[in-house]
């Protein structure tokens, strides 16, 4: 998984790498403006570059000229990270992109080999997910990106374009959830699987039941992801962007803006704890 991250690590952070240590076999690679944070487990590797750094390395492996200062645009470089980090990617049969606002579940638990047989896997079915995402790692796919018409511009371009989610499901997706592209004409790739797990709680995604009924608490327990009201289903991850960010709420209100402390939870290693509008929470014995 590679992923990118400029500016002070999260509040979240530690639940984020407790989440990845409890997938041992998954390796990610961050970069940032930040220092590593304490107590990383043997999987998860950060580079500390500066902004302006990182963005000449990626224009350089990309072969464009970037006009964009703001690291929120990285979201659409996220298809191309493959091949930007070859170095890095080149000895996984897969590599992913995704994002920092989330807690993994058991991922293994539910991409299993048979699972894993697909040239791109997204975790929503009508779109790549820009929050995780797989890819084969071969030729074709890892520089799929790059029979986008224009790819060359749109990612020069100093203004966000979803990329990452609406131009690059064209090359996979024939059909509904593609909006605004009418005036890109793309290769269709196919060989991918694109499935809804139930990850992202926000119109217009409904969840396991069909209803917008979205679970008000999340468990974490041991790196099981479990939902109030789920039973006792597995789940892959959980996107909390509804509750971190104002740019995804549909009332323009993010639950955690107004919290004074989103970590409630003991100092150290955590082995079990609630997600929810009320933030990270210490589980008792009866949870």
């Amino acid at each position: 998984m590679i992923l990118t991250w400029f500016g002070p690590w999260p509040d979240w952070m530690r639940f984020f790498v407790e989440s990845c240590r409890r997938n041992p076999t998954i390796d990610w690679a961050i970069w940032s403006d930040q220092p590593a944070p304490d107590d990383l487990p043997p999987n998860i590797r950060v580079t500390t570059l500066g902004f302006e750094a990182y963005r000449a390395h990626a224009a350089q492996r990309l072969g464009l000229t970037p006009r964009w200062r703001d690291p929120y645009k990285l979201c659409d470089l996220k298809p191309a990270l493959g091949w930007i980090h070859r170095d890095v990617s080149a000895p996984y049969d897969y590599w992913g992109f995704g994002d920092l606002d989330v807690v993994y579940g058991d991922i293994r638990a539910i991409y299993d080999p048979a699972t894993l047989d697909h040239d791109i896997i997204s975790t929503h079915a009508d779109i790549v997910a820009g929050h995780f995402s797989l890819i084969r790692n071969t030729g074709r796919m890892t520089r799929a990106f790059e029979r986008i018409p224009r790819w060359r511009d749109m990612l020069a371009r100093d203004v966000h374009v979803s990329f990452d989610e609406q131009i690059f499901s064209r090359l996979f997706l024939l059909h509904k959830g593609l909006r605004n592209l009418t005036r890109f004409v793309t290769p269709y790739l196919g060989g991918g699987l694109f499935a809804e797990r139930h990850s992202t709680d926000l119109p217009p995604r409904l969840w396991i039941d069909g209803t917008r009924n979205y679970p008000r608490r999340w468990i974490w327990r041991n790196g099981r992801l479990t939902a109030e009201g789920a039973g006792d289903r597995d789940f892959l991850y959980l996107h909390f962007s509804h509750w971190q960010s104002d740019r995804w709420t549909p009332d323009g209100r993010a639950a955690w803006k107004a919290l004074d402390k989103l970590d409630r939870c003991p100092p150290g290693r955590l082995d079990a704890f609630s997600i929810s509008a009320e933030g990270f929470l210490p589980l008792d014995d009866s949870a």
